[in-house]
């Protein structure tokens, strides 16, 4: 099976306590689509999204959940562009769960890949790309046009 949106079922959000996720981010109302592998046991979530209207480019900052294969990562990333749909991505940062409550929100630079997952780097940053695409960059279910391609850039290199 491949990458798709749908609606998460309450047994799916008990299943990977996003509850406690939610009360993090403080959502009032959760968020309750997702794009998702069963197959593979991979989700993408999107947390919330920040349109900076002051700059020229309009440049979204984006905050996502992103559950591999038993491990729970959230992910910063700043969309750069969009040319004929394909979107331009660079990742900011990426955690370990809510390692980033613990560190300084501000750190931007250099990202720093979790240590534990360094094997398997190439592969999550795959399965994050196709992830992204297939959520049409976080309009999902919302979205009928056709999907975006992106163009994942980390550590200065394009994915």
């Amino acid at each position: 099976m491949a990458f798709v949106n749908e609606e998460i079922s309450k047994e799916q959000y008990e299943t990977y306590n996003m509850k406690a996720t939610d009360v993090k981010w403080r959502f009032a109302v959760p968020i309750m689509d997702w794009t998702i592998d069963k197959d593979r046991d991979i989700w993408l979530r999107l947390c919330c999204k920040h349109i900076d209207v002051n700059d020229a480019k309009d440049e979204i900052n984006a905050a996502w959940n992103f559950y591999w294969k038993g491990a729970f990562f959230t992910v910063f990333t700043k969309q750069l562009q969009i040319l004929d749909n394909c979107a331009h991505i660079k990742i900011l940062d990426m955690y370990i769960g809510d390692r980033y409550r613990q560190g300084n929100v501000n750190k931007l630079f250099p990202v720093e890949f979790p240590k534990e997952f360094a094997s398997s780097k190439k592969q999550i940053l795959k399965d994050f790309k196709e992830a992204l695409e297939v959520s049409n960059i976080g309009l999902g279910m919302a979205w009928a046009a056709d999907r975006y391609k992106v163009e994942l850039i980390y550590e200065g290199r394009t994915i």
